[in-house]
């Protein structure tokens, strides 16, 4: 049962207002749409500090109703959390797939639980499972969905809106109110339905506050041009191996105005039935990188997408029958290609007069230049655009472990280096990647003149992201010391988390060296694993399963500050202050 003083409106006929974007690094917005008699929602991290989360709660409900999102939470759900959500919290939000025994252990708290659902089949399950409220998940027809929910069930039903004109019409159908999705809806002059809860949050915020969070929003960033795309936000998703970011993070990272990248590696551990294995391993580069599969995961993070943004693909220059996974990406539809890890100096002949954007990652002018001086001399062609990489990313760097360390290698350090050299050929954009966390860093290098981002482990904490739930808990789990650089078998320094494979290797209990893959050129068949005492394949493959023991989980330097799993639309609208994604509604 609802409790009498949840969801309640301050009116008998006014709607009820759910916060639905985080501006701070605090819950200070939580707290104001509480005191204002909305209702607000403080975001769980994957892994609750109950000390912290006891004091968070106790300092923010000063009344109101406050909320707990526990979509992203990934530990477990403990006695001591429970008894601090049951004194200080007034519901429990989660998402519909939720494990049995974590929806018992919700259950048995007593809470009025608001479950996000995104159709009428999830509606009905929810209200069968005990649910207080329902919340429609953002997407195409929600318009239908909401109707759909409202005339099958019999609770409360709530839905996300970005603009006025949207708001307006979902409460025409019967929405019980709306989760706010951008402080635009907050704006001086709000339509009629707003202005009385935004005439209380200015009583409580200050309008000199609220005025500062809705009327001055960041600058605006840029577009991103390449070749013959037009991207809303200067923002490339970094491609992660082995199925960090396959079909479902890129195609939601393009579907939300930004380009989506999908890792060519390992394919053949996506689909096993399209690949001959041994013992569980792909067999040979034939099939660890997977014809079929890469182009059914390339065709599903396109159809996505749904013609927004821009899907493409990471090809490393230093996996066997590069050449072939080249034109297999060309084959299945891919809208650029990124190649780095060596340079790849015949990457427009394997592409040949395919329309594609294509992209090399440097780490220093010196590449860029021989690039540049190679395609144009044997191919008349030049970069569509090029990634220059810092140290700071995860994975396999392109500099010595003296240079990671050293600030004359630092991302912006080689920035005007490598812009200066652009500037010889053209004046195709320079992405920035490497350590790219927030606005803050956007800023920055744009003001140093780089024409985009390309962003990695950001989007690792996302419910989207390809990887195995282990995957992100061991990620989410991690702190700044943790988080080092090591050896690999293809000769170069690679940053990653510490886990047990590093502990075993260091015991002198490393796994068996088999190379059943043969996966990149420089390990040699096996002679650098066994160097350093792992099978990359092996490893990366065996994160992409969840095995924590055995895996190895690649991340850059600011993956500790992880600490909650998002939805990638809402991480864009935090990383590009546009909350809502405006851009998108034209």
């Amino acid at each position: 049962m609802i409790r009498p003083r949840t969801f309640q409106s301050l009116g008998a006929d006014s709607p009820v207002f759910f916060q639905g974007w985080h501006p701070f690094s605090t819950d200070a917005l939580a707290a104001a749409f509480a005191g204002a008699g909305g209702v607000g929602v403080i975001r769980m991290p994957a892994f609750p500090d109950t000390e912290a989360l006891v004091r968070r709660l106790a300092e923010l409900r000063k009344g109101g109703q406050l909320g707990l999102d526990f979509r992203g939470v990934l530990g477990d759900f403990s006695t001591r959390v429970e008894t601090a959500a049951q004194d200080l919290a007034a519901f429990v939000m989660h998402g519909s797939e939720l494990l049995p025994e974590r929806l018992e252990a919700l259950r048995a708290w007593g809470l009025p639980r608001v479950v996000e659902v995104r159709d009428e089949a999830e509606a009905l399950l929810a209200e069968a499972q005990g649910a207080s409220a329902l919340l429609a998940a953002e997407g195409e027809g929600l318009s239908e969905r909401l109707r759909r929910m409202i005339r099958s069930t019999n609770l409360p039903c709530f839905a996300p809106a970005g603009a006025e004109g949207e708001g307006r019409s979902l409460l025409s159908e019967g929405a019980a109110g709306l989760q706010l999705k951008t402080p635009a809806m907050l704006r001086e002059g709000a339509a009629d339905f707003l202005a009385s809860f935004r005439k209380r949050l200015a009583e409580v915020l200050g309008e000199p506050a609220l005025e500062d969070l809705v009327d001055h929003p960041a600058p605006e960033l840029p577009r991103l041009r390449i070749r013959n795309l037009d991207i809303p936000y200067p923002i490339i998703q970094g491609g992660m191996g082995i199925g960090v970011s396959w079909d479902r993070l890129a195609g939601n990272v393009a579907h939300c105005g930004c380009v989506g990248i999908v890792s060519a590696i390992g394919t053949g551990y996506r689909y096993p039935e399209d690949a001959n294995s041994v013992q569980g391993r792909p067999l040979k580069a034939e099939n660890l990188n997977s014809t079929p599969a890469l182009k059914r995961i390339l065709r599903s993070a396109l159809d996505i997408a749904d013609g927004r943004g821009a899907v493409g693909v990471n090809i490393l220059c230093a996996i066997n029958e590069y050449e072939r996974v080249v034109r297999d990406s060309v084959e299945a539809g891919a809208q650029l290609i990124i190649s780095g890890a060596g340079l790849p100096l015949a990457l427009p002949e394997y592409v040949g007069d395919a329309d594609v954007a294509l992209v090399p990652i440097v780490s220093s002018a010196r590449a860029l230049k021989l690039i540049c001086k190679t395609w144009q001399r044997k191919f008349n062609r030049l970069p569509d655009a090029v990634v220059l990489e810092g140290p700071e990313s995860g994975g396999h760097q392109g500099f010595s472990l003296e240079q990671c360390a050293d600030p004359a290698y630092s991302l912006d350090a080689l920035l005007a280096s490598v812009i200066e050299e652009r500037d010889q050929w053209g004046d195709f954009p320079v992405i920035a990647a490497g350590g790219v966390w927030d606005r803050a860093d956007i800023d920055r290098l744009m003001a140093l003149g780089a024409g985009g981002v390309q962003m990695a482990t950001r989007f690792i904490g996302t419910f989207e992201c390809d990887a195995h739930q282990n995957f992100k808990g061991v990620i989410l789990k991690a702190d700044k010391d943790t988080i080092a650089l090591h050896g690999s078998p293809v000769g170069m320094p690679a940053r990653g988390v510490k886990t047990a494979l590093h502990r075993r290797i260091a015991e002198g209990q490393a796994p068996r060296i088999r190379c059943i893959s043969n996966c990149v050129s420089p390990c040699e068949h096996g002679k650098g694993a066994e160097r350093v005492g792992y099978c990359i394949a092996d490893s990366l493959g065996d994160a992409w399963g969840g095995d924590t023991e055995s895996g190895l989980f690649f991340t850059g330097s600011n993956g500790w500050k992880l600490n909650e799993l998002v939805h990638v639309r809402d991480l864009i609208g935090e990383i590009t202050q546009d909350f809502g994604l405006t851009r998108l509604q034209v």
